[in-house]
């Protein structure tokens, strides 16, 4: 029973590739954020056309934007050469959600995912 432990806790290790912070609930400095594939997105105070300028601040410093529709809450650029969709879903009047998608070709790229993230977050401070 002992190394049927020791197994499934090296299983878990092995497989979570250093992100364990994802599995104990981690926090950011708004709100709560999770990760995916290519995606990295969190829950923050502000409304969504407080992050919307500040995303659209953010990208056109780091990017070339070539796509932006406001109403919709959707911003698209090029960062470093990454295709970057950028999504603000409003979930009421003081709370939005800012997702933050990157791929690089047809291979995702959560390292600049997490960059715009997190230089959106810190625009908001």
């Amino acid at each position: 029973m002992r190394y049927l432990q020791i197994l499934f806790i090296s299983f878990c290790c092995f497989f979570s590739s250093g992100c364990i912070f994802l599995f104990f609930g981690g926090v950011g400095a708004v709100g709560g954020y999770a990760a995916t594939r290519d995606t990295f997105e969190g829950v923050s105070s502000k409304g969504q056309d407080e992050l919307f300028a500040a995303a659209h601040k953010v990208l056109s410093i780091m990017g070339t934007i070539s796509d932006e529709r406001a109403k919709d809450g959707e911003i698209v650029a090029t960062v470093y050469g990454n295709h970057v969709v950028v999504d603000i879903i409003q979930i009421n009047l003081t709370t939005s959600k800012l997702r933050v998608k990157s791929r690089k070709d047809l291979l995702p790229s959560l390292g600049v995912a997490q960059e715009v993230y997190t230089k959106i977050m810190n625009q908001l401070e």
